[in-house]
């Protein structure tokens, strides 16, 4: 054995081992700290485009909030739309009261009062999220189960190769031309689905409005119905650049070269994705006594305030609400009453709360929100 095989090694070698550990360390630190960085930031754009996207379907739930209200939604009254399409005058009015009492910009039988909601001029604000059940709900189930019935079968139709036959579920041949119109054999005598009965105590038909879990402090809109002053085309506020009051025409009573009353029907959408629940500011919070909400801390709530997404948009409802019928638009057919499955040429449903005209991005923050 030589002398220097056990020798120990020389120092330089040992430095020049930990300089290059060290180095490699550092290397594997700095490509970490990127790395990290860059998903910080990437989760952070992901972030932003997530409370967008939620902020812009804000809008969505405003205006069906708009045509839902326009003539439903006031408890047992059923009313004639923001602007009464009996005379134009400013509703909602309850369907069986006259909408020509009283002055036309305040009727006597109008569903709010001065300064209130839904009055011109005045503001509400919905916080956003998901029931535990919603109202009506039923249990779970199959969505639409096909019932053979015992002892009976599917099967081919002898006479037609290309049909079926539900033996002894229909009054007549019960035969279909495909395995999709097999939901035909339901009747009333026979509904499928089976209604599901609200049992006692359930409480199906009134919901449980209970928060669900992880839904909460996402998203909210708030609204503002115009005045008449608020689009009379002054400039005031900036975006009031177009006239949208007045017009005449033939009232739903026949009277020709009728003024029409100030356009109502004119909306404001706040929409923000965030957690302070649509208020404005601080005070509005404190008037609604809700500082508890946050925590009784003003700098808690600015601070959520600075994290969020907030649109406004602007919007005009119309009493339109389909073409030709309450089923919507049919197709061309030369006869859609002989012979004709109304399926086959019902292309659409429309909306029975009315429409909406346009809509309008503001690009700066308005005066009153």
């Amino acid at each position: 054995m030589p002398a220097n095989a056990h020798a120990p090694r020389a120092p330089s070698r040992r430095g020049a081992i930990l300089i290059i550990v060290t180095g490699l360390s550092a290397l594997l630190l700095s490509l970490t700290l990127v790395f990290l960085s860059s998903m910080h930031g990437e989760a952070a754009q992901v972030g932003q485009v997530l409370r967008d996207t939620q902020a812009r379907m804000m809008l969505n739930a405003a205006m069906c909030y708009v045509m839902e209200t326009s003539r439903l939604g006031w408890g047992d009254q059923e009313t004639v739309g923001w602007n009464d399409i009996r005379n134009h005058a400013v509703g909602p009015i309850p369907i069986d009261q006259n909408p020509t009492l009283g002055d036309p910009r305040e009727p006597q039988h109008r569903v709010w009062t001065a300064g209130t909601w839904p009055a011109p001029g005045s503001t509400m604000r919905a916080t956003m999220y998901a029931w535990t059940r919603p109202p009506a709900a039923v249990r779970s189930g199959p969505r639409n189960p096909v019932r053979v019935g015992q002892g009976l079968s599917l099967q081919d139709d002898p006479g037609n190769p290309n049909a079926v036959v539900i033996a002894g579920l229909h009054g007549d041949s019960g035969s279909y031309s495909s395995m999709s119109d097999i939901w035909r054999y339901g009747s009333f005598d026979n509904p499928d689905p089976t209604p599901v009965v609200d049992p006692a105590g359930a409480g199906f038909a009134s919901g449980d409005a209970m928060p669900r879990s992880g839904s909460t402090s996402r998203a909210w809109f708030r609204l503002y119905r115009e005045a008449a002053d608020d689009h009379d085309g002054v400039g005031l506020p900036y975006y009031d650049v177009v006239n949208l009051n007045g017009g005449r025409g033939t009232d739903w009573f026949g009277t020709p070269d009728v003024a029409y009353p100030p356009n109502a029907s004119v909306f404001l959408a706040t929409c923000g994705a965030g957690a302070t629940q649509g208020f404005r500011d601080w005070a509005e919070v404190v008037q609604a006594g809700a500082t508890a909400t946050f925590l009784g801390d003003s700098s808690y709530f600015e601070q959520l305030r600075s994290q969020e997404v907030i649109l406004w948009y602007r919007f005009e409802w119309s009493p339109h609400t389909g073409d030709y019928a309450p089923k919507g638009r049919r197709m061309n057919e030369r006869n859609p009453y002989a012979g004709v499955e109304i399926v086959h040429w019902i292309t659409a449903m429309p909306s029975q709360g009315g429409s909406i005209s346009w809509v309008q991005r503001l690009d700066l923050k308005p005066p009153i929100w």
